[in-house]
């Protein structure tokens, strides 16, 4: 699905975009005036994680549930929890953040990374690590992924990175190709226009 006719959140209409009109998420550090979409900034990520603001359009998230979108493994690991009515907590720690619901759905369709089994990523981690060595040029998302709400996260700021873990899941939508979400997105989008969000 080209992410022009993807319904945009008002929060995400209002960010910066690219030459090609994609807008840029919050955490995403710029070069030479050009976004580097595949990166996560730290000073940006440490000030979202700090604020309680939302990794994609930078605006405060309300007490309460937060989101994330999920790669194959962890999205197995929940959908197998969920399934056997068992509670699900990760105790490693990932470098993506939390955001809002709107965001994450709108993420998850035109992210190319992680709207599609078969994409690739284009940019390497500028200096790999434990926490960053997946991020590498040419690797595969791969089958199955989700935007999962859960009821709150914890983040820790090293020197190096800014780490979250996130507790107690509370929506699970996985998806193999995200246009899954679509009907998710409009409908909450209208209710948020609706509350006057």
């Amino acid at each position: 699905m080209r992410f022009e006719s993807v319904p945009m959140p008002p929060s995400v209409e209002a960010r910066p975009r690219d030459a090609r009109g994609y807008p840029v998420p919050a955490i995403t550090p710029w070069e030479d005036e050009q976004p580097q979409f595949a990166l996560t900034d730290y000073e940006r990520s440490a000030h979202c994680a700090r604020g309680r603001l939302c990794s994609v359009c930078g605006r405060l998230m309300p007490r309460g549930p937060v989101w994330r979108v999920v790669g194959a493994a962890e999205s197995s690991a929940i959908g197998e929890a969920v399934a056997a009515g068992r509670p699900y907590r990760n105790m490693a720690p990932t470098l993506e953040g939390p955001g809002h619901r709107a965001c994450m759905l709108y993420a998850s369709m035109v992210c190319p990374y992680l709207a599609r089994p078969n994409a690739r990523r284009g940019t390497s981690a500028y200096a790999p690590d434990d926490m960053t060595a997946h991020v590498v040029r040419g690797a595969v998302r791969g089958s199955m992924g989700a935007v999962v709400g859960f009821a709150d996260y914890e983040f820790a700021i090293t020197p190096d990175n800014v780490l979250f873990r996130f507790l107690d899941v509370v929506e699970f939508l996985p998806h193999d190709v995200s246009d899954a979400h679509l009907d998710e997105l409009r409908a909450e989008l209208a209710a948020r226009e609706a509350a006057g969000d």
